[in-house]
């Protein structure tokens, strides 16, 4: 097939896929925003812990798989066929959501941690199929437009269940609400799974490393030694750092800088995740199809350019006790600067993090696409965990939120000689 086919999004080589993608990343946000607001506004205090603690104890306990069980996940998803995996899976996690349910019933904090650290290990071994299955479905002409549609369609998600997580948590009879929406669409999302086309196994004769550590290593290590792969995970890493960065910084930004209320804060999370997903579905049109690395050096100076307007244009921390609901907030001019600033920026990552996908998945031989995929997810973890901890050290140290912001936009000059050399490199 030489041509992409109009229209593919509504094919069953794709639109399966995309269901089922778009409503995994959706459940796990509904259901950690869901804990984090319990654990917020009650549960810590009824133990007698922060709630601080028990929230970042959750959400390493999310992660956690991405490190530990990746490699094994990719070599799972090489040497066997991809689409009866993915309804594994999606049972895996229907089984899941009905003990989560069990847990929100019981009131058992411990019960529905466990459960969030195994919906982070299902989607430890859902993610190398997900990218890896693209290229065997779509042709080359296709690959790029249809990772921009994963990307937003997964932006998407993340928010949509983010806020229905951290709303419905939290009114009367939340619990319930939770455990039905996500039961439900984990159901749905075995019915997707069910229509994703078969594939055949891309390394059918691969023996399994079963040290977990030493199959970790020589991934990482296998992936870092090609130039192509190397700087396509550094790429790709390095905007799902920068996204959670930013992400975790809009809160005090809406509240300490622009005196917004939650509503504005929500308003911040949307124009963020319709950013990346404007510029996924732009970085396709502008490359015509092409697989090619040359947005990422632009891109990474407008990240520059923005992130230092950002930072000179934020007003300083108001001592102000009123807070501006959304309304309020939407009739002050200056506003909207600030939001076409965090708009653009996120386009901008969109922008690079979609080629560097399409590079990844078109550049890996076949028969180890998956494992590559696999190893770009352990990197991607541990970029998002230190750039976390970075902040928190710069925070610590006596800096603002703002100048977090600041380090965050210069350290894209780090990127630029691996865009450029990746660009050369194709």
């Amino acid at each position: 097939m030489d041509k992409p086919t109009p229209g593919f999004f509504g094919t069953k080589r794709f639109l399966p896929l995309f269901i089922t993608q778009f409503l995994g990343a959706f459940n796990d946000n509904l259901f950690r925003s869901a804990i984090i607001m319990l654990i917020t506004f009650g549960m810590a205090e009824q133990i007698g812990t922060a709630p601080a603690i028990l929230n970042n104890v959750a959400i390493g306990l999310f992660i956690l798989p991405y490190f530990i069980f990746s490699a094994l996940a990719g070599q799972l998803a090489d040497k066997y066929e991809k689409s009866g995996q993915i309804i594994w899976i999606k049972i895996w996690e229907v089984l899941l959501m009905l003990v989560g349910a069990l847990g929100f019933y019981l009131g058992s904090l411990p019960m529905l941690i466990a459960v969030l650290a195994g919906l982070g290990l299902q989607s430890t071994f859902f993610g190398p199929i997900k990218y890896s299955i693209l290229p065997e479905l779509m042709n080359q002409k296709e690959l790029l437009s249809a990772n921009a549609l994963i990307e937003a369609g997964t932006f998407i998600a993340i928010l949509l269940g983010t806020i229905i997580g951290g709303l419905v948590a939290t009114s009367e009879g939340g619990v319930l609400g939770v455990s039905v929406l996500t039961i439900i669409a984990a159901l749905i999302g075995v019915f997707s799974g069910r229509l994703v086309p078969k594939t055949v196994p891309a390394a059918p004769d691969l023996k399994i490393t079963k040290n977990i550590f030493a199959s970790t290593r020589n991934q990482l290590k296998k992936a870092w030694s090609v130039d192509i792969s190397r700087y396509s995970i550094l790429g790709i890493s390095w905007v799902w750092m920068y996204g959670s960065l930013y992400i975790t910084q809009v809160p005090v930004v809406a509240k300490d800088h622009l005196q917004g209320d939650e509503t504005v804060v929500t308003i911040f999370m949307a124009c963020f995740t319709l950013g990346i997903g404007l510029g996924s579905m732009l970085c396709s049109k502008m490359l015509k199809g092409s697989i090619s690395a040359r947005l990422a050096k632009p891109a990474l100076l407008g990240l520059l350019a923005l992130g230092i307007a950002l930072y000179l244009a934020l007003p300083t921390v108001s001592e102000s006790q009123k807070l501006l609901n959304i309304t309020e907030f939407m009739q002050v001019p200056f506003n909207w600067f600030i939001l076409a600033l965090l708009l653009s920026t996120a386009a901008l990552a969109g922008m690079i993090i979609v080629p560097m996908y399409a590079i990844l998945q078109d550049k890996s031989d076949t028969s180890e696409r998956s494992r590559m995929i696999a190893a770009n997810n352990i990197v991607n973890s541990g970029f998002m965990a230190g750039g976390s901890i970075i902040a928190t050290i710069i925070v610590a140290v006596g800096l603002t939120t703002t100048d977090v912001l600041l380090i965050l936009a210069l350290a894209n000059l780090l990127l630029l000689r691996p865009a450029i050399k990746l660009h050369k490199t194709l």
